[in-house]
């Protein structure tokens, strides 16, 4: 099928109200690359949402191509509605007075769109999945199967097809914090799904942090461009340039763009990396630092900070005294172990804790 077919698919799936987020976004970047499409959309919804009216020759041509492509797609999988519906090829659509013809179109488009939701909605093409995940007190790197590299935090995983290329495009869900290294190709779009942001690129570096149990999830660009889409808020799309970030709430709508603060400093080469002169961000930028195996926070809250370090030191922190939860700390860290990390705390706020077993009390 090729991208033009697939659209028309995605179309009649949003002309009928059943599209998921995902397709959503499909349908978004097919018309970027076709923006011939988006006007035959157009019209197509609002024909499907207005009264019988008599309509433009302009949107009844739209309407006409729109039925072919559909009836196109559903054929190619021996489902053609508008047979079905006819029982026999539908006529020509000028061939009629202009209010059959809008009653024609609206049964065609009601019934057609309605086949092609329910046939797509469960598809059958099944990926076989892979999985990397780096537990509590990890960190790793890998190579992806396009030969983009990924780094991942500790408590994170991402998922991916076997192969990674799905339908065009190579897409990754994200669970944690990982570092992308994506190898540049102009034809396979790299998408990373991370709760409700979806991050797309064509080849670039850039960081994503979507822990389950934060309140925010946060895309940091190192190098290139990537366009930010939150799914709750389609087509307002945010686009970023090296050291600039954005963050969205997990709890509400709130989007906030901001820069990245950036101090002289070298890049350095990786020491756990599998392959030769991979060479990582700028060890100052905090978003960053944790690839570089530094642990570092500004502002921080305590109960906040206490999340990063149970993955960090694979350790369970309880606070027994809740006025200690917000207080806020600014620290960075490499090398050192969890005691030595909660003495030098304890010099910003005095509080008391217990290390037992990987348990840490704090009162």
């Amino acid at each position: 099928m090729t991208s033009e077919d697939r659209a028309w698919v995605l179309i009649a799936r949003s002309v009928s109200g059943d599209m998921t987020p995902e397709e959503v976004q499909e349908l978004e970047l097919i018309f970027q690359a076709l923006p011939e499409l988006r006007a035959d959309y157009d019209h197509v919804k609002r024909l499907k949402l207005n009264t019988p009216v008599a309509a433009s020759i302009q949107e009844r041509q739209a309407l006409e191509r729109g039925l072919q492509k559909l009836d196109h797609s559903l054929a190619n999988e021996n489902r053609s509605m508008e047979r079905l519906l006819f029982n026999n090829e539908p006529e020509p659509l000028y061939s009629k007075s202009s209010k059959w013809w809008m009653a024609a179109a609206s049964i065609v488009v009601l019934f057609t769109v309605g086949a092609v939701a329910r046939y797509f909605k469960n598809p059958t093409i099944n990926h076989t999945q892979q999985q990397l995940a780096a537990n509590y007190g990890k960190r790793i790197h890998a190579v992806l199967p396009d030969g983009s590299s990924v780094w991942l935090n500790s408590g994170s995983t991402i998922k991916y097809a076997d192969n990674l290329t799905v339908d065009g495009k190579r897409e990754v869900t994200l669970n944690g914090e990982a570092y992308f290294d994506v190898k540049h190709d102009t034809v396979h779009p790299f998408i990373v799904h991370a709760g409700k942001m979806n991050v797309v690129v064509l080849g670039t570096a850039f960081n994503v942090r979507a822990y389950r149990g934060d309140g925010f999830i946060e895309t940091t660009l190192i190098r290139g461009k990537v366009e930010v889409m939150n799914l709750n808020k389609p087509g307002e799309n945010i686009v970023l340039y090296p050291n600039e970030k954005v963050t969205l709430a997990t709890q509400s709508e709130l989007t906030q763009k901001s820069k990245v603060i950036l101090k002289n400093s070298m890049p350095v080469t990786d020491s756990i990396s599998t392959t030769a002169d991979i060479v990582l961000p700028n060890e100052a930028i905090i978003e960053t630092a944790w690839v570089n195996d530094k642990l570092t926070f500004k502002k921080e809250n305590f109960s906040d900070l206490a999340k990063q370090l149970e993955r960090w030191y694979n350790v369970e922190v309880t606070f027994d005294n809740s006025n200690y939860n917000s207080r806020e700390f600014t620290g960075t860290f490499k090398d050192q172990n969890i005691d030595e990390v909660m003495r030098a705390l304890q010099l910003i706020e005095p509080f008391h804790y217990n290390l037992k077993n990987n348990q840490i009390h704090i009162w």
